[in-house]
Parts: structure tokens; sequence; C-alpha cells
């Protein structure tokens, strides 16, 4: 057997067990557990993302919320949550007990709002950091901040002076170039990105000629998004120096092997944990069974080795 490190190395203060990462909105039913956390042992995951929240309870768009296609899924759910003052009170005194990283996403439409949820965080424990979701696609202004360089970066440099939490960004596949946006990321203090989050996107009922959704569109996630997140992966890679989280359509090792050879230190499996919640365990195994294969001692020389070839 290969002497793994057994650690991701994000910053000073985040370092993982290893590269797999459950994504936001993904982990149980509700997003953050419900009726599989005590089914299986997650502890031995890198880390846990669990579903963005924000200020203020949301309710969420109107039903339907999910379609699946043949190579996709379009969602449409809103950020239904429960808001931070109850995420702060009945989610997180039990977090504190996982023997997992645990990383809570956030989303506001201002960065009036991420400050005030920020402030009400740096004074509990039991998240090890923020994953700033600035890029969702089904809720008003979701993406607005995420679109624009100068945002994020105004974005990032607040919320660094608020709370000491290692900072993630989350960004949009929604933008003609990622590049100057994750490198505005990467001036405001952000210490790792997430590339990316869900295309924007819509289908038709063909009895009804409506949506199929109960919005007009939604986001694309599932294997269809990979090559678009995956190109971002790489394109961030060779102008950033921080670490990337490759993220959309991950389903198996395999998946998991092309984010990290673009560039990816981590990654996190999304929609496909809907259809096989042990799924994240399962891709762990496999990839400690190839890195033993190929006498690979070290996660990190997995990162960014299409690059140099």
């Amino acid at each position: 057997m290969a002497n793994f490190p057994k650690k991701i190395f994000i910053t000073d203060n985040l370092i993982l067990k290893n590269p797999v990462i459950v994504a936001s909105g993904t982990f149980g039913f509700d997003g953050y557990g419900s009726g599989i956390v005590n089914k299986f042992n997650f502890s031995s995951l890198g880390a846990i993302v669990m579903k963005s929240t924000t200020l203020l309870p949301r309710v969420g768009n109107p039903t339907p919320r999910f379609y699946h296609g043949k190579h996709w899924t379009l969602n449409s759910i809103g950020i239904e949550n429960p808001g931070i003052d109850s995420i702060i009170e009945n989610y997180l005194p039990s977090w504190k007990d996982w023997d997992v990283s645990v990383i809570l996403s956030i989303a506001g439409e201002s960065i009036d709002e991420y400050l005030q949820m920020a402030t009400k965080l740096k004074v509990h424990t039991g998240i090890c950091a923020l994953e700033l979701n600035v890029s969702c696609p089904n809720v008003e202004n979701g993406m607005e901040i995420g679109q624009d360089p100068i945002m994020t970066k105004k974005l990032v440099e607040s919320i660094k002076k608020e709370i000491e939490l290692p900072i993630i960004v989350k960004l949009s596949p929604n933008v003609t170039d990622i590049r100057p946006i994750a490198i505005a990321a990467e001036e405001g203090g952000a210490n790792a990105l997430s590339l990316t989050n869900t295309l924007y996107g819509m289908t038709l009922n063909k009895e009804t000629h409506k949506s199929v959704l109960g919005t007009i569109g939604g986001g694309v996630s599932g294997f269809a998004l990979k090559p678009v997140a995956l190109s971002m992966v790489w394109k961030a890679f060779q102008v950033v120096d921080i670490p990337i989280i490759g993220v959309g359509g991950i389903s198996n090792i395999h998946d998991a092997l092309e984010y990290m050879n673009a560039g990816a230190t981590a990654f996190q499996i999304g929609v496909a944990n809907y259809a096989n919640p042990r799924l994240p365990l399962d891709i762990l195994r496999d990839l400690n069974a190839y890195c033993n294969k190929h006498k690979i001692t070290d996660y990190h020389f997995l990162t960014g080795i299409s690059h140099n070839m």
C-alpha cells in the first residue's frame, strides 16, 4: 500500500484528509445531511459543503424544481433554507461533533447580506471554512457579484476583514471569461476557488410547450456540465496560485482525475449523490487504488499534470 499523507493543503488553517468533497446542496434530503448522516460513515471524506444559506429564510422557487435528462439535470430550487440564525442554533452544534471538515456555503444578494452572515458566524465554531456562493442562477441577482471582477474582489476583501475562516469562492460558468474573475477573487484574499456552479438552461414540455420547471429555467448540472467546468478549471489554474476545487458532472474516478489533472487540488461531487449517496466514499476508494497502482504517494502530484504535457 502507498504511504499517503492523507491530507490536502488548502491553506494554513484548512487541511483536508483527502481531495473528496460533497458539494453544496447534495448532502442528504435537505442539503444538511437529513436521511443519510446516520446511514453512512462520511468521516473518511475530505469535507462536506452544506447547502447554501441566506440571511433570512427562503421558501424557494415554485415546483416542479427538478427535471432529469439523459445526461444532465435541471434544478430550480431557489436556495430554499431556514436562514442563518436557524443554522447557527439548530445545525452548528451537531457539526462540531462530526469527524469530518464541514464547510458552510452562504449566498446573498448584496455584499451587506454576506457581511451580516459572516458577523454572525465568526463567534461560533463547527465549520472550517466558508464557501461564498456568488454564482447561483436560480435566484434574482444570484449571479451578479460572481460575474463582475470588481464586485467579486470587493466582496472577498470585505469578508476577509470580518472573519478569520478560510474563504472559498464558488464562481459561475455563465461568463465570457473566467480568468479575470478568478484573479479578482484571489486578489481579494480568497483562499481557494470552486469551479463551477451550474449553467443556466431550460427545456420545454413537448405536450404543454411550457417549461418543465416551475420557473422558466434553472441550473444545468450533471455530465453535460463537465466539459464546461473542466475547461474553466484549466484556464483558472494558469492564472491563479490558490487551490482550485473542481465541481461539475463527476460520477466516477475518471471524472475526478480529469479535474485534478486539469488543475484542481480537490473536487466536489454533486448531483450524482442523489442517485448514490455512497458515491463519494466509492470514489475515494478508487482514488486510493489508482494511486497505489501508479505508486503515487501524494495526492498533490495529480494536480495540473496535463499542463506539463
